[in-house]
């Protein structure tokens, strides 16, 4: 892609996404015609200064002679907090903190601490604080019961974290007194008790305010940007914007027919969201422990744990190890490509999983019930992957194939015939970010960049 001087400012816009590894730069303009693209390291401690080089890089060969970049449109989209760090809070280890922590491990989340009441009323400002937690969830008492431990310890977080955004999904009894407790709290979200009974565990609710309120409100606006002269210019979370993005190839569905119902997954450093429109109904899950850089350990974790790969390999360990402590890291050779391969599959079988859900019989006393879980994924037209590892591996459909291959063997509700197709330019990115800006052009992007796409493989 290349483009001759002489492009009016007025003619452009720069679309920006500051990835928790990477950050990428498109330059467009208003007709949706890409002209330039830049990916460079991100600056996590000095985002605005990395944005500005790639914008400028990408502009060199664009704009007259003389004109700044600062003169051009600039949006962003951000996923640089990284992956999500979760601690959970609860009555005592062996009940409450336990649904907690299923709750937020299956949402996605990376746990990096976790309370009883009386643990959490003896913790230091500093202690606290060391886990470096993004959202606490805050767990206490089947409804009926105990309220007093839930107010404990919402009290506790008060004093040790005030601006920590919050997800209550404890004894609902007390919630009219945490809501008043709560209420000069910025970010508070109130779910259905995640035990409303003893052994009764309802994590849905929970799982799914942890996803929403690490998407709208942790990534591109927590860790590392909430100071950052980018705020201004941070339109949206990326899975916002990828989300957006896969809205806008489903409204092509009526010309382009694989792309009616789009299923788009997205492997990044720190997180793997899967994005699913299906009859113009769009869902999302936006998982914060499958990555393949700052999340590689915990990614291998969950493969292990579901039994998809074989614990104690030694070299897979040391590999992973690397890629956790050098977010930067590019494969050098066949081997190592092979491992960030393996890895992205494990990925997208694991978030896939999570995201279709499967069916599940109930045993009764008068016989089984079929309940499902998850979003049903067998009406989907196409699977796209988005991410660096797509643009840059050898036959990248061929890992996502696999992937769709391995979750429908272990029962995922996933379709047995899937056009797959790679987002080889990594713009979907853009597209969605561009629909805020630009419906029209967003349209005439994903037109371009999409329905050219000839399916590289087809599974029956």
């Amino acid at each position: 892609m290349s483009a001759a001087r002489q492009v009016h400012p007025d003619e452009l816009i720069v679309l920006g996404d500051l990835g928790s590894t990477f950050t990428k730069v498109a330059c467009v303009t208003r007709q949706g015609l890409l002209l330039s693209r830049s990916v460079s390291k991100t600056m996590r401690q000095s985002l605005a200064r990395g944005f500005t080089r790639a914008r400028e890089q990408v502009l060199r060969n664009v704009l007259p002679p003389g004109l700044p970049a600062t003169e051009v449109t600039a949006i962003a989209c951000s996923s640089a907090a990284g992956g999500l760090r979760l601690c959970v809070v609860g009555k005592e280890a062996t009940l409450t903190v336990q649904a907690g922590r299923q709750a937020a491990s299956t949402a996605g989340a990376r746990i990096t601490s976790c309370y009883a009441t009386a643990e959490l009323l003896t913790e230091t400002a500093a202690g606290f604080a060391a886990a470096a937690p993004d959202i606490v969830l805050l767990t206490g008492g089947a409804n009926q019961g105990d309220k007093n431990s839930i107010i404990a310890s919402a009290g506790a977080i008060c004093r040790l974290a005030p601006d920590l955004p919050i997800i209550v999904a404890g004894n609902e009894e007390a919630y009219p007194q945490l809501q008043r407790m709560l209420s000069g709290r910025g970010m508070v979200q109130f779910v259905p008790n995640v035990m409303p009974q003893v052994g009764t565990l309802d994590a849905g609710p929970a799982q799914e305010a942890i996803r929403s309120m690490f998407a709208e409100h942790v990534m591109g606006r927590g860790r590392y940007l909430s100071a950052s002269v980018l705020s201004g210019v941070v339109r949206m979370p990326t899975p916002s914007a990828v989300l957006a993005g896969a809205c806008a190839l489903s409204d092509l569905g009526d010309r382009y027919p694989p792309l009616r119902n789009p299923v788009v997954v997205d492997v990044g450093g720190a997180t793997t969201d899967v994005h699913a429109v299906l009859d113009g109904a769009a869902t999302r899950t936006v998982e914060g422990d499958l990555g393949l850089r700052e999340n590689a350990d915990a990614l291998l974790g969950a493969g292990c744990g579901l039994g998809l790969v074989s614990a104690g390999d030694d070299s897979l360990d040391h590999a992973v190890a690397h890629r956790r402590e050098h977010r930067d890291y590019i494969a050098g050779d066949s081997a190592e490509t092979e491992i960030d391969r393996r890895l992205a599959g494990l990925a997208c079988t694991i978030a896939l999983e999570r995201h279709a859900g499967r069916f599940r019989v109930l045993t009764e006393p008068d016989g089984g019930v079929v309940t499902k879980t998850g979003h049903d994924l067998r009406r989907a037209t196409s699977i796209i992957a988005t991410g660096g590892i797509f643009q840059h591996a050898a036959h990248p459909e061929r890992i996502v194939s696999a992937a769709l291959q391995t979750a429908r063997a272990r029962r995922a509700l996933v379709s047995a015939s899937l056009t797959v197709s790679a987002d080889r330019n990594y713009v979907l990115w853009a597209v969605g970010l561009l629909a805020s800006e630009s419906p029209a052009a967003a349209r005439r992007l994903a037109e371009r960049e999409f329905t050219g796409m000839k399916p590289r493989c087809r599974r029956d």
